[in-house]
């Protein structure tokens, strides 16, 4: 029997830090087991059911260590910070999230529409303590409408300037000639499209011709939700 089919059958309560985020990666990765999670992604066994069903020692919850959280945010795709604040937030109340409005700063994608005006200057986003390191971009085209996460035209993006990313990770770049893409990363810092076939920039940026990196795109707001 699957762990996670167990869990539901006993109806155990989750009391874990992070056992909705947990099991919420494990049903899009097609995953039934707990086991299955922590051998993937190079976690202990014990560690991830304490992450789902939560450990005490007498009256006190147990937090992982600062190794443990490095590898659940890989895993996860959630910054680091954001999960250190989800473990203290009831230790902590000035990181419980607020509202904040951060800044539209154009649109991502290539050619000509980049040039387009944009109605909305900002757009909302829940956070923890400052939002002074979130921007947000507006998307063009279909270049990376594909994969697990996908990203299309008319969505908006929600970027991490702290964080510039991974092998793996979306990003968002600016080029040489000064218009942003959003692009996945590959090993050696080349920029990919998820969706190749679409005819909207180069599917292949090197890295010569990538003058920043923007950040780390943390959300996608779909423009059909």
């Amino acid at each position: 029997m699957s762990q996670i089919t167990k869990l539901d059958k006993e109806k155990v309560k989750l009391e874990g830090p992070f056992a909705e985020e947990i099991l919420a990666t494990m049903k899009r990765l097609g995953m039934r087991r707990l086991e299955e999670f922590a051998d993937t992604f190079g976690l202990g066994r014990t560690t991830v059911y304490n992450l789902v069903l939560g450990r005490k020692v007498g009256d006190k919850w147990i937090k992982p260590s600062l190794d443990t959280v490095v590898k659940l945010s890989a895993a996860l795709d959630i910054p680091v910070e954001e999960l250190i604040a989800k473990l203290y937030e009831d230790e902590a109340p000035i990181l419980r999230r607020h509202e904040a409005h951060i800044p539209i700063l154009g649109y991502v994608g290539g050619g000509p529409p980049q040039l387009e005006e944009i109605g909305d200057r900002t757009v909302p986003v829940r956070v923890k303590g400052s939002a002074s390191h979130l921007v947000a971009f507006k998307v063009r085209g279909n270049s990376m409408c594909a994969g697990r996460r996908p990203i299309c035209d008319g969505d908006i993006i929600i970027v991490n300037t702290q964080d510039k990313g991974h092998p793996g990770a979306i990003v968002v770049a600016r080029l040489d000639e000064g218009t942003f893409v959003v692009k996945r990363m590959g090993p050696d810092g080349t920029l990919y499209s998820t969706n190749p076939e679409e005819p909207n920039g180069p599917p292949v940026i090197p890295v010569d011709q990538v003058a920043e990196i923007v950040g780390r795109v943390v959300e996608v707001r779909s423009r059909l939700e």
